[in-house]
């Protein structure tokens, strides 16, 4: 994606062995152009298989993980493990 000119790397300043990445104008034009396949292809193979009962655990269960990964940065335990 770099090479393609959609996104710009950036050294991370948290974190020496990372890095940032920023999303160009190609990039958020390439992501305006394939939205509405996505988003089709997505409900076709997601959504089109599940109740509306399943839709509704799905939707609770990724707010509780989204929920727990949000504590988990507010306190600083999201961090990449340490190699050994």
């Amino acid at each position: 994606m770099q090479r393609r000119g959609l996104v710009e790397r950036e050294e991370c300043e948290t974190d020496r062995r990372g890095a940032a990445f920023r999303l160009t104008s190609a990039g958020r034009s390439a992501i305006v152009r394939a939205a509405p396949n996505h988003v089709e292809a997505v409900r076709r193979l997601v959504f089109d298989a599940l109740s509306p009962d399943q839709v509704t655990q799905l939707a609770c269960l990724t707010g509780s993980l989204l929920d727990h990964l949000h504590d988990s940065l507010r306190s600083g335990r999201a961090t990449a493990p340490t190699p050994d």
